[in-house]
């Protein structure tokens, strides 16, 4: 098996410990001149996700979600890219968090066509913060437990 395969069997294979996805469809003013979906896009589905996840674990799916319900902020983002999506291809968005230390948490992404084409794999770190100082702040027990609680086994505690 070459490198890219294992790398996307290896993919293929971490898709079990994820269990929350959102769908869409890639809209006109998402792609280039090219007609392929532009980099910069991929963050903002990302972003998307990571919202749509955490109002899920904090139990406020049917609600407005505030800054001041979790009060996070983005200090790493990385991304992979392997294919490209065009215009009206339905996509998916595989989130994940893989790990919580003190003040910050991990997020995995897989992004990938509805069809099963893998698009790309990314990773992001955020840090809880205090409103007012805009300092971390360690993660409450509350939010932990709650995410433990959704995530189950596959979550490490780094703390």
């Amino acid at each position: 098996m070459n490198k890219k395969n294992q790398i996307f069997a290896e993919i293929d294979q971490s898709l079990k410990k994820f269990k929350f996805k959102i769908r869409g469809k890639v809209k006109f003013h998402e792609v280039d001149s090219y007609g392929i979906v532009h980099n910069l896009q991929y963050f903002y589905w990302l972003e998307w996700a990571r919202i749509e996840y955490l109002r899920k674990v904090l139990g406020k799916e049917n609600e407005k979600i505030s800054l001041f319900d979790f009060p996070v902020i983005s200090a790493h983002n990385e991304i992979d890219y392997f294919n490209t999506a065009g215009f009206d291809d339905a996509y998916e968005v595989f989130t994940r968090i893989s790990f919580i230390k003190n003040s910050s948490f991990g997020f995995e992404n897989i992004i990938r066509l509805e069809s099963g084409l893998l698009l790309a794999k990314a990773s992001a770190v955020l840090v809880q913060v205090d409103i007012k100082t805009r300092q971390p702040e360690r993660i409450s027990a509350q939010y932990r437990e709650l995410i433990r609680k959704y995530e189950g086994e596959d979550i490490m505690f780094l703390d």
